[in-house]
């Protein structure tokens, strides 16, 4: 019995969605620092383009030790690189019509007649996350909205 459950629990979690593969975000610190300032931006993606298309490490990529070197011989320190988990896929996006909008201000799903838009409340089970005109982060599902500044 214990391996009928073992085995049912495994063949569920093979089942499952695969989580999302993270990606990383790193550190470099510019060792130059004219007047105690980092070089502009350009110059910091410029070094990592060269090293990205030297080591041919993938952008999503952990930095390679050979990565770390390359970046050393334009002046840059590695600080560190850490794995960041990528944004829950926006399932809402692809439900809503061609030609229609989502109204940062209301979460209602709007579309333009050319003068006006009509804005329509999305279906009861689609769930819209969007940011008030007052900065406050809003759910809506249906004809509700629900706000918060948490």
């Amino acid at each position: 019995m214990k391996k009928l459950i073992v085995a049912a629990a495994f063949t569920l979690m093979s089942l499952s969605s695969a989580p999302a593969a993270p990606h990383y975000d790193q550190m470099y610190h510019d060792n130059i620092r004219p007047n105690g300032h980092p070089r502009p931006q350009a110059v910091y993606d410029a070094a990592l383009d060269a090293c990205y298309s030297q080591t041919g490490l993938a952008r999503d990529a952990k930095d390679t030790q050979a990565f770390k070197d390359c970046m050393a011989t334009h002046d840059y320190r590695w600080i560190y690189s850490r794995p960041v988990k990528d944004p829950p896929s926006k399932r809402v996006t692809s439900a809503i019509p061609n030609g229609h909008f989502i109204d940062p201000d209301t979460g209602l799903i709007c579309h333009n007649t050319g003068i006006a838009s009509i804005c329509d409340p999305p279906p009861a089970d689609m769930t819209i996350h969007y940011t008030s005109k007052h900065g406050l982060n809003c759910t809506r599902t249906g004809a509700m909205s629900i706000c918060s500044n948490l």
